[in-house]
C-alpha cells in the first residue's frame, strides 16, 4: 500500500519510493568510500613495499652477486651496492631483538668484507691465501644473507603498518556497522 502527499501542490508521490531512493543512494555511497579505502590501502601496500621491503630485496640480490663473485673487486662492488640500499642502523625485530638482525652490525660487517676484498686484491690470485680469504668472504656473505632474511618478515610487522592496519580495519567495520544501521532503519521504515 502506497501513501501519497496529502498537498496537490507538490504532486503524488510515493513515500516507499523516496525511502528506497534514499537507501540505495546511502548505501552507494558507503560502497565507494569502501572502494576508496581498498584502493588506498593498495596504494600504501605498494609504496610501504617500495621503500621497505624492496631496498632489501635488492640489496640480499647484490650480496648473492658477491657471494658468486670471482675476484676480490667484484666482490667489494656488490657489497658496496648492498650496503647502499640497507638501513644504516636499527633493529627491525622489535619484539626481542638480537645482534644477527641488526642492521648496525650488518654494516659493519659488510664494510670488514669490503676491507678483506681490498687486502686480498693485493695477494696472487690462485694462492692458498687467495683462495681462503675468497671462500672466507664468501661464508660471510651467505651468513649476512640469511641474518637479513630473518630480520625480513620483522620489517612488514613494523609499528607503522600495525597502526595503519588498525585504523583501516576499524574504519572499515564502522562503515558496515553504518550500513548495517541503515538497512535496519529501512526495512523498520518499510515494514510498517
Amino acid at each position: 500500500m502506497e501513501f501519497g502527499s496529502a498537498t496537490p501542490k507538490y504532486g503524488l508521490v510515493s513515500f516507499t519510493t523516496v525511502v528506497a531512493g534514499d537507501m540505495a543512494s546511502s548505501y552507494k555511497a558507503i560502497m565507494a568510500g569502501v572502494v576508496v579505502l581498498i584502493a588506498v590501502a593498495v596504494g600504501m601496500g605498494i609504496w610501504g613495499y617500495g621503500n621497505t621491503i624492496y631496498p632489501i630485496d635488492a640489496a640480499l640480490g647484490y650480496l648473492t652477486r658477491a657471494e658468486s663473485a670471482q675476484t676480490p673487486e667484484e666482490v667489494a662492488k656488490y657489497v658496496n651496492l648492498a650496503r647502499a640500499d640497507l638501513p644504516v642502523k636499527g633493529n627491525p625485530v622489535w619484539s626481542f631483538p638480537t645482534a644477527r638482525t641488526d642492521f648496525g652490525l650488518i654494516q659493519l660487517e659488510l664494510d670488514n668484507i669490503v676491507s678483506r676484498a681490498n687486502a686480498i686484491s693485493n695477494v696472487e690470485p690462485h694462492s692458498s691465501a687467495y683462495n681462503t680469504g675468497m671462500e672466507d668472504m664468501h661464508v660471510s656473505l651467505d651468513s649476512l644473507q640469511d641474518n637479513i632474511i630473518e630480520a625480513l618478515p620483522y620489517m612488514y610487522v613494523s609499528t607503522t603498518n600495525m597502526m595503519f592496519s588498525v585504523v583501516w580495519v576499524a574504519v572499515i567495520m564502522g562503515l558496515f556497522a553504518v550500513m548495517r544501521r541503515g538497512r535496519a532503519k529501512y526495512r523498520e521504515e518499510y515494514e510498517s
